[in-house]
């Protein structure tokens, strides 16, 4: 192999990876959100698409309601607030995701409770939920993180051991299934975001919720408008029932969600094809572990993130991930880092921010405080993994050129074990979560 470009070689993709603009505007897209601003309908009040978009996506997931708000945070609060959750309620959640995760459950008063993930698929890991249960426990979250659903079988036993709402955050893992059943079917409710970098990609920001609950749905519905009910004639009587907030979706962006659902399954299958590949190119390329998919489920790929053995080089496993990570930039490839420490170790979870005063843990009277080192798992996974591509799979995995760039990268850097070694004794490595942070 020629000398790796980081110490002055040839790059294997000089001019960089062509990622596809992400989502694909098509003309069904622009004819549907033309139709619908000419249509006058673009108030909640005479609005079409919204209920349109719900029907579609319940159907698709297999679930019997599903409610359109303005954002995947919005209805993962939403679900929160339909599953009883209220001050000082504990909810468990797993201490790898992205914020919104636990931060939904604060938008309630309730307190995240993190539970460690299962090393291989970076989710919530069943066999610890039972040493985090209190009185106070009130629901899991459940994220199939990077595309893949959670172990769903055993949480859901659990939960109903012991009288607890199942709320999947499927925020990345729309057309993903476990068992044969889609995601956003598997729990009591589940919330998926629709923006404009997820695998299902609105023109901005969106939500979807789904439950097959009436009442739960209901409750949901009212979180969503000003904590009122809203009759399906549209009735309103201007009573909030609850505590509300404005969550509506636009009918321009429903209408634009609804095209994007009809291209989905095509979109998937281009990505899970160009993952197999990769899968199978680096099968044997020492060093480098590719995302591990149990046979009782479907991977989305949102994410393609493998794990580095800095074994094979005789390195921390750390410092080997650093030197990856540089030699594959080097080699113009985009690899990058996602979530750089355990959702507890975050400032708002070190420091119990809250509402000030320490609400909602002072509040609700709770004891809860988090540190870092009680999540091995995460941290070995922070430690020693990276994600492929520009953090969107679906603008790069589609692309068969561009999976034979990561292949022959990856190949190049973990086949020349001595120059990285070399490399890596450049770097004053220090681990991602103690990095200092930046405040602009």
């Amino acid at each position: 192999m020629s000398t790796l470009a980081v110490l002055g070689g040839p790059q294997i993709a000089p001019q960089g990876v062509d990622e596809t603009r992400w989502p694909v505007v098509e003309p069904a897209d622009v004819q549907a959100v033309t139709d619908t601003l000419l249509s006058g309908q673009l108030s909640w009040m005479n609005d079409t698409r919204v209920p349109a978009l719900e029907r579609q996506w319940a159907d698709y997931v297999g679930a019997d309601h599903c409610l359109a708000v303005n954002s995947g945070t919005a209805a993962l609060h939403a679900a929160v607030a339909a599953a009883g959750v209220g001050p000082g309620d504990e909810v468990l959640v797993p201490a790898l995701s992205f914020l919104a995760s636990a931060s939904c459950v604060l938008h309630h008063q309730g307190v995240p409770v993190f539970v460690d993930v299962d090393p291989r698929t970076f989710t919530i890991d069943p066999t610890q939920l039972a040493q985090h249960l209190t009185d106070r426990t009130k629901a899991i979250i459940a994220v199939h993180l990077h595309g893949l659903p959670a172990d769903m079988d055993p949480i859901r036993q659990f939960a109903r051991q012991h009288d607890l709402v199942v709320i999947e955050d499927a925020a990345q893992a729309h057309a993903a299934t476990y068992n044969g059943k889609r995601t956003g079917s598997l729990g009591d409710l589940a919330a998926f975001s629709i923006m404009a970098g997820k695998n299902l990609a609105t023109a901005g920001e969106g939500g979807l919720l789904t439950t097959s609950s009436a009442d739960l749905r209901n409750r949901a519905d009212a979180v969503k408008m000003f904590g009122e009910t809203v009759g399906a004639d549209g009735h309103r009587d201007y009573n909030a029932h609850t505590m509300g907030w404005n969550y509506r979706l636009s009918g321009v962006v429903a209408a634009f969600t609804s095209t994007q659902i009809e291209r989905l399954d095509g979109y998937t299958a281009q990505v899970q094809e160009g993952a197999r590949a990769l899968t199978k190119a680096l099968a044997d390329v020492p060093g480098v572990v590719p995302p591990y998919v149990p046979d009782d489920r479907t991977h989305v790929y949102h994410h393609f993130r493998v794990l580095l053995d800095g074994s094979v080089a005789g390195l921390p496993d750390g410092v080997f991930r650093q030197a990856v990570h540089d030699s594959l930039l080097a080699e113009g490839i985009p690899v990058g880092e996602y979530q750089t420490r355990p959702l507890p170790g975050q400032t708002l979870f070190q420091q119990r921010i809250g509402y000030g005063g320490g609400c909602p843990w002072t509040c609700g009277k709770s004891t809860r405080s988090y540190r870092q080192e009680d999540y091995p798992a995460t941290l070995q996974v922070i430690r020693s993994s990276l994600v492929v591509g520009k953090r969107l799979c679906m603008a790069s995995f589609r692309d068969p050129d561009s999976v034979e760039r990561y292949r022959d990268a990856f190949t190049k850097v973990l086949s020349n074990i001595d120059e990285l070694r070399e490399y890596a004794s450049t770097i004053d490595y220090v681990e991602p979560w103690q990095r200092e942070s930046r405040l602009w």
